[in-house]
């Protein structure tokens, strides 16, 4: 015989389960709906479908799209690792963790807009104004009833209805900046075989132009900045009451390093094997002074784009590039024909990718003709054009791990835009912080519209937890014509927001004197024992204005092809400087250069920036949003195909979506997948350091 009480309970359970269940399926219906995210629109903060990877020169771990791979566009095979350069081909036959994951679950709060406004710089989610099975995932940029500009890479806006009104920076909460901003360099992650060759530190003082930017004399000595042989360190010892510098060289290795480099490596194993201990020691010696990078500016690439498919290697097979057998012994300083060679049909999994992987790594000796044209193609078009970095980034920021060794002295930091320094100077005794302008030159100001009434004055400043001797992290940021601090992620209230007005339109500036952009960040001592253990550089989103998805170059007004005549002028006006700067130039050959090319011969040569009008005329964008109207962009601008796009024009004949169309409001990413095989990997544990509401 059954007990009656007993049966009541597990009658009570199955209803229990029942009602929760049905709830759930409210909740999710009704409240709170899952979606993956599929493309990379909105990296690097969500993620669509990529690869996660570890680099084996420097071992930063960092996400490269894959979203090609959902509608065939190609397979990815290689990426470039952000922090060192290198093109890692990956092998994806006997490492599965190199296939490729799914995009980010997140939970969308479908109640979120129901009684509320969205906000500026919301991430949202709404249903494809042009195809209405698909749901979109952008960041909300444009309100109802404003017009939206974008311009130098900011976004400002103004009241729609308004004739005399001026259009005002949008500028983003401390929160939307701090999961908006893109890591460039962080100085923990510097491969070993660059101390060998003594590539130079990414930080250090400061030396001339006619001396390629060598740090100067004093570095090292009683009173200066001082930095460890090997990894990095910076210190000084306070003796010294004047201000002593050390600024930001941007000189990561580009892809082409690498394989010069690697091979140089390549011919000293052959020779140390072959027992050429000459040899070997004219080769290592040779490579400590054969690279000398000058500095270059900071762009807005980005590391979730650099990827290479199977079908950009499949296209150049004809060519015949790795036709030459790496794996087999060549004879040093052999030279091969490769347009001699006869097509020759190669298997890509076992042959191609393969000695891609070969040349890459080094591990054999290849002909220079193929090292060549490797490097070429590395250069222009591997990965493609949109994939590189088009546009100078002029709104920064910095974080410094700091030991303060004394009890008193000044410490300072500053970050230049458009050639003007954004000082801020900490009192180390009193942890008092003052801001400035070129050393209160020129004034903060609240705000555009309220220049008459608001604030305006030379200095802003606040209140500090620094005390004397300490361990701390200082972070400092110069976003939408605003300055802000943070120490030990504490943001600093000042008493007035460092706000400023700037030209819509910038472009950087140098000159012998000032290096200005060339050397964008600095950290100085004045009187005070410091050691800097380790330094991170980010950079602003830069909103591309242009309409269309992918395109190159299409912001710039002026000719950029390489047989332009702006570009003949330039070369022809800056030929003693381009020996120093980028001497592949002077090569007849350029004519044949790339677009892209083109627009790196423009970013790099530094002399020419003050005369130029490449960056100061540049296009700018303007939408009208109306009334229940919104305009949304993606985070990941040189990838998105959002509210810009000719197609949402052609299609709608306007550049918004109405309000009906609204999802909701992206809450947090809920189950982001592990570390390690996509495929074998246990999916019910989550990388929980991923975790987290969505800025």
């Amino acid at each position: 015989m059954i007990n009656n009480s007993k049966v009541g309970d597990i009658r009570d359970m199955l209803e229990g389960f029942a009602i929760a269940i049905i709830l759930a399926f409210i909740f999710r219906g009704f409240v709170v709906e899952a979606f993956i995210i599929p493309t990379g629109s909105m990296a690097h903060g969500l993620q669509g479908t990529h690869i996660e990877h570890e680099c084996h020169n420097c071992k930063y771990r960092y996400r490269a799209g894959a979203s090609t791979e959902n509608n065939g566009q190609g397979e990815v095979i290689a990426t470039v690792c952000p922090m060192c350069g290198f093109t890692e081909v990956l092998d994806k036959q006997n490492d599965l963790s190199k296939n490729a994951f799914s995009g980010d679950r997140i939970l969308v709060n479908k109640f979120a807009y129901m009684f509320n406004d969205p906000n500026r710089w919301d991430v949202i989610v709404f249903k494809n104004p042009t195809n209405a099975t698909e749901n979109y995932i952008k960041r909300l940029v444009g309100l109802p009833n404003e017009k939206v500009l974008i311009s130098n890479g900011d976004v400002y806006s103004k009241p729609l209805t308004s004739t005399d009104a001026v259009y005002e920076i949008c500028r983003k909460p401390a929160r939307k900046q701090l999961a908006i901003m893109q890591l460039v360099h962080d100085t923990k992650y510097r491969p070993k075989n660059l101390d060998e060759i003594m590539w130079p530190q990414p930080w250090r003082m400061v030396g001339t132009y006619e001396d390629g930017y060598h740090p100067l004399q004093q570095e090292g000595t009683p009173g200066n900045w001082k930095h460890t042989i090997n990894g990095f360190n910076y210190s000084i010892d306070g003796t010294n009451r004047e201000k002593v510098s050390i600024r930001y060289h941007h000189n990561i290795p580009d892809q082409t390093f690498w394989v010069t480099h690697n091979q140089l490596k390549a011919h000293l194993k052959a020779a140390e094997s072959g027992l050429q201990k000459e040899k070997a020691r004219e080769i290592r010696e040779a490579m400590k002074t054969l690279f000398w990078p000058r500095p270059k500016l900071i762009t807005d690439v980005y590391a979730y784009n650099t990827t290479i498919t199977k079908q950009m290697l499949e296209s150049y097979q004809g060519d015949n590039l790795f036709a030459p057998s790496i794996e087999d012994d060549v004879i040093e300083g052999a030279e091969s024909d490769l347009s001699g060679h006869p097509s020759v049909s190669v298997s890509y999994e076992s042959d191609y990718l393969s000695k891609f992987r070969t040349l890459m790594q080094g591990a054999k000796i290849a002909p220079e003709s193929t090292t060549r044209g490797l490097a070429q193609l590395l250069r222009t078009t591997w990965p493609g054009g949109s994939a590189r970095g088009q546009y100078w980034v002029g709104d920064l920021a910095v974080e410094f791990d700091v030991i303060i060794e004394s009890d008193s002295g000044r410490l300072g930091f500053d970050i230049v835009e458009a050639g003007v320094h954004y000082e801020a100077e900490i009192d180390v005794e009193t942890g008092k912080i003052a801001l400035s302008i070129n050393g209160g030159a020129e004034y903060f100001i609240a705000s555009e519209a309220e220049e008459k009434t608001g604030f305006k004055g030379p200095v802003v400043e606040g209140q500090t937890a620094i005390r004397g001797q300490g361990i701390h992290t200082i972070r400092y940021s110069n976003f939408d014509n605003e300055l802000r601090v943070w120490v030990d992620d504490d943001l600093i209230e000042l008493n007035h927001p460092a706000t400023f007005v700037t030209e819509k339109i910038l472009g950087p500036k140098w000159s012998e004197e000032d290096p200005g952009d060339l050397l964008p960040i600095g950290l100085h001592s004045t009187g005070l024992a410091v050691t800097l253990e380790n330094a991170r550089v980010f950079r602003d989103v830069y909103y591309i204005a242009s309409q269309d998805s992918g395109a190159v170059g299409r912001e710039y007004h002026t000719d950029i092809l390489p047989r332009s005549d702006e570009t003949r002028r330039l070369i022809q006006s800056y030929w003693d400087d381009l020996r120093r700067v980028d001497p592949i130039w002077l090569n007849p050959d350029t004519n044949n250069a790339t677009q892209q090319s083109v627009i790196q011969l423009h970013l790099d040569l530094f002399p020419s920036w003050n005369k130029s009008s490449f960056f100061t005329d540049r296009k700018q964008l303007s939408f009208n949003v109306l009334e229940d109207e919104f305009f949304p962009m993606g985070d990941n601008s040189p990838a998105s195909a959002d509210a810009r796009w000719t197609r949402w024009t052609d299609l709608l004949g306007k550049n918004t979506f109405n309000r009906k169309l609204f999802i909701g409001e992206a809450l947090m990413i809920y189950w982001p997948h592990p570390h390690g095989d996509p495929l074998l990997e246990l999916p019910f544990i989550p990388n929980f350091s991923r975790i987290g509401v969505i800025q």
